[in-house]
């Protein structure tokens, strides 16, 4: 009776360390084979590349790809991985998912409208569009008030990049030249200079003077290199033969 139960604790000590050993043999080597669980990849780099490219190449690495959200950027064209986890070159086990931030791009802004505005509010309003002033220019134009923005390039309403440079063109104004010399000079003479000038000959009035021979002019208002605005008159006095 001894032996018999001997030999059955024998039998069922060898069955249970058999089951327990195949149950080994088979978590760690045949479904490791069946499943490819316990195999690794290193992870590849994924920034920069397009959504397709990127699934792709973390397919051939037996790595999962899962997007999880898109935001601007102004290095990375839209559609492109812009930050993956986990980073490049890291060992993980295959089957592992690769998750990525996708790029959207530039933000693009609106060039506001300024003209008529003051440089300093049109500047005001430009920055607060995400976009910066570059340049300043000035120009004559007598149809906008000295000070004002007369333009803006590129013309508002036009879609940029965030960040874009822009120029503004701030009025002075009427044009203005100065007068010139008209001071001995005939009366015809002084209506060619003035045209030339872009002025014109206004009243003309006689006085005698000992010094300059008859017909020529010896007075002008407003005086020489006086800034006026393009088309004003200039009256002058002639110099008559008798007082």
């Amino acid at each position: 009776m001894g032996d018999k139960l001997k030999s059955l604790l024998i039998y069922a000590m060898t069955a249970a360390v058999s089951f327990f050993f195949g149950l080994f043999i088979l978590d760690q080597v045949i479904l490791p084979q069946l499943t490819g669980a316990g195999r690794e990849s290193e992870v590849p780099v994924l920034v920069g590349k397009s959504r397709d490219e990127a699934a792709a190449i973390c397919q051939g690495a037996t790595l999962g790809f899962e997007v999880h959200g898109e935001t601007f950027s102004s290095t990375v064209p839209a559609g492109h991985v812009l930050d993956q986890d986990p980073e490049q070159g890291l060992v993980v086990k295959q089957g592992r998912s690769v998750y990525v931030i996708l790029s959207k791009g530039r933000e693009m802004v609106g060039v506001p409208h300024v003209v008529g505005l003051t440089s300093r509010q049109a500047t005001i309003l430009i920055e607060n569009s995400f976009l910066v002033v570059d340049s300043v220019l000035a120009a004559a134009d007598a149809s906008m008030a000295r000070g004002r923005i007369l333009a803006v390039q590129p013309p508002p309403g036009t879609s940029l990049p965030k960040g874009s440079l822009v120029t503004l063109t701030v009025s002075e104004g009427a044009r203005k030249v100065r007068v010139p010399s008209l001071i001995d000079k005939t009366v015809d003479e002084a209506r060619a200079i003035l045209r030339d000038a872009g002025l014109s000959l206004g009243e003309i009035s006689f006085r005698f003077n000992r010094y300059l021979p008859a017909g020529r002019i010896i007075d002008q208002q407003p005086l020489e290199r006086t800034p006026v605005e393009l088309s004003v008159a200039v009256d002058v006095v002639v110099s008559s033969s008798s007082q």
